[in-house]
C-alpha cells in the first residue's frame, strides 16, 4: 500500500511544483493531514477537512508552488519533506521599514491557515 501512496504523492507533487493543485480534489476520505504543533491551526485533518485546509492554504498565496524534497516510505504511512514558495496576495499590507530595520507588519485577520514569517535583517529593506 505505501508503494502506491509514494507513487501517487510523486505524481501529485510534480503538478504542485508547477503550481497545479488539482490533485487535492482526488484525496480520499481516508487522507490524513497533520499540521505542525508550532502552527496556530495545528492538528490532524481528515478527508474533506484536510482538502478544505489545503485549498485554503494554497489560496492564501499567489504564485504558489510546493516541491517534494524527500518522500519516505515507512510501511503504512508516507512522510514528506517539502519546500513551499509563494507570496501573499497583492491586497495584503507589506513589511515596512527603513535603515535595514522592520518597523511594522499588518495583515488582516483570517479564519484560514496562517504561515510563520522568518524575517532576516537585510542591508536594505524589502520593496
Amino acid at each position: 500500500m505505501a508503494k502506491e501512496n509514494v507513487a501517487a504523492l510523486r505524481a501529485a507533487f510534480k503538478q504542485y511544483a508547477q503550481g497545479d493543485f488539482s490533485p487535492i480534489e482526488a484525496l480520499g476520505d481516508d487522507f490524513e493531514l497533520i499540521v505542525s504543533p508550532e502552527a496556530p491551526d495545528a492538528g490532524t485533518y481528515r478527508g474533506e477537512d484536510a482538502r478544505r485546509w489545503l485549498r485554503a492554504w494554497v489560496a492564501s498565496f499567489e504564485e504558489m508552488t510546493i516541491e517534494a524534497t524527500e518522500i519516505v516510505d515507512s510501511g503504512d504511512k508516507v512522510f514528506l519533506g517539502m519546500t513551499q514558495r509563494g507570496r501573499p496576495p497583492e491586497a495584503l499590507p507589506r513589511w515596512r521599514g527603513s535603515g535595514g530595520r522592520f518597523r511594522r507588519f499588518a495583515g488582516p485577520r483570517s479564519s484560514g491557515p496562517r504561515c510563520f514569517v522568518n524575517a532576516r535583517r537585510r542591508s536594505s529593506p524589502p520593496g
